[in-house]
């Protein structure tokens, strides 16, 4: 790896992220001299990787004109599995989506049956001018992952994921870098990419849906920890002398009273038993009366008055905010977004997750607090999914190498932890 790229990636992730999109401006975050600047832009719009646009508005003098990432040279394929969902999306370099599906499926069908739906989903959204310029795929699973390796690590709800190569059968089918991750790490990135302007470098996001997940962005960067596990919020333990299993096979966890699974079977408990009229009717609905309530259920519940739907989401968020008081307390983000399911019921999951949060953390970290919804239309793990495809095709390692032949195809994925541009710290060696 050449100065020349290092230098070169960092231009690209200042003009992706908006930080600077005139050559001044460059020059100005970079401290590099005008020179390197211009030779480096230059390079970018020959390889096509950037466009320069209309004149920023004027500081006197001759006007710069405004930088911007390339939309048409490169695609990258994001693809987010849930518990019961698959979303998968299209975009283009500058994170434009270009198209998207969500498709239901059952994440415990198992890893190839899980891959031959999302291939089957992506092929409807690849055309032929979209596969050909393909530069990258990531994709998301609601488990424990090693990112290093790309695959599912002991994911409590993912039974015969254990160790599939996820990364290495991806990149085989589609002769690209591949990356897999966390589904709740690519929500918080997706979230982050597009609201850094007013949520700030420091943020949490809670993934409340079957299962619940977290993923921690700090200074602008995920956070994986030493083996990928950060983040696992739902298996903290909310009761230690619980009778309460959890699906990851120990007692108490938070997921076990306050994830969907969980809801479901309270929700269905409280219908047999009569406490819920609205929920009982529901359960008459079923073509099978020992099938379950779905979350769902429970949520239009809320949205209808019902009590006990309402209490049943109520305590999940004062069980979710008390786990994320101590975390505030001791990360101090920002922003806390949540997302997933439960976050659809709005302030009656959200309020009590923030009474929580302020009655249990310092002032100091809870005084410029935002708890709010993330507003991307459910489209932050896609988001995310394409935000870390780009990210690593641009960081100076894998850059270098494909710049050389002319596109990623048949290049691998780096081994190493997401990266991304240079951050403006790195020492840049005979770089002026």
């Amino acid at each position: 790896m050449t100065d020349h790229t290092r230098t070169l990636s960092l231009v690209l992730g200042l003009i992706r992220s908006g930080t600077a999109v005139t050559r001044p401006d460059l020059g100005r975050q970079t401290g590099l001299g005008r020179t390197i600047i211009t030779q480096r832009v230059d390079h970018a719009i020959r390889v096509g990787l950037v466009t320069e646009g209309e004149p920023a508005p004027s500081t006197g003098g001759r006007p710069s004109r405004i930088l911007r990432i390339a939309s048409g040279r490169g695609a990258v394929l994001g693809a987010v599995f849930g518990a019961t969902h698959l979303h998968a999306a299209v975009t283009d370099l500058d994170g434009t989506l270009l198209a998207d599906r969500r498709v239901p499926w059952d994440i415990e069908s198992g890893p190839e049956a899980s891959l031959a739906t999302l291939v089957g989903t992506a092929e409807r959204l690849l055309s032929p001018e979209l596969r050909e310029r393909l530069w990258g795929v990531c994709v998301g699973v609601p488990g424990p992952v090693d990112f290093a390796r790309g695959m599912p690590v002991r994911p409590p709800i993912m039974a015969g994921w254990h160790g599939f190569p996820l990364r290495d059968r991806l990149e085989a089918h589609y002769d690209v870098p591949a990356w897999v991750d966390n589904d709740a790490n690519l929500m918080a990135l997706g979230a982050w990419s597009r609201t850094r302007a007013t949520a700030g470098d420091n943020i949490l996001l809670v993934k409340a849906s079957t299962g619940i997940g977290l993923g921690l962005m700090s200074r602008g960067r995920l956070h994986r920890g030493a083996r990928g596990a950060a983040g696992d919020l739902g298996h903290t333990i909310v009761a230690e002398e619980s009778r309460h299993r959890c699906r990851c096979g120990k007692f108490g966890c938070l997921e076990a009273f306050a994830g969907g699974w969980a809801l479901s079977r309270d929700a269905r408990a409280a219908a047999l038993e009569g406490r819920s009229p609205f929920l009982a009717e529901r359960l008459e609905r079923l073509e099978r009366r020992d099938a379950p309530l779905a979350v769902t259920d429970v949520l239009d519940g809320c949205r209808a008055g019902d009590r006990v739907s309402t209490e049943l989401v109520t305590r999940a968020g004062e069980l979710v905010g008390g786990q994320l008081a101590t975390l505030v307390s001791v990360f101090n983000p920002s922003t806390v977004y949540l997302a997933g399911v439960l976050a659809q019921a709005g302030e009656v999951f959200r309020d009590p997750v923030a009474e929580v949060v302020a009655r249990r953390s310092l002032p100091l970290a809870t005084d410029e607090l935002v708890i709010a919804r993330v507003g991307l239309g459910r489209a932050e793990g896609v988001v995310g999914a394409a935000t870390l495809a780009v990210d690593e095709l641009l960081h100076p390692d894998l850059l270098d190498q494909w710049l050389r032949q002319g596109s990623p195809r048949g290049i691998r994925a780096r081994n190493g932890d997401l990266a991304g541009p240079l951050p403006l710290d790195v020492p840049l060696a005979g770089a002026r």
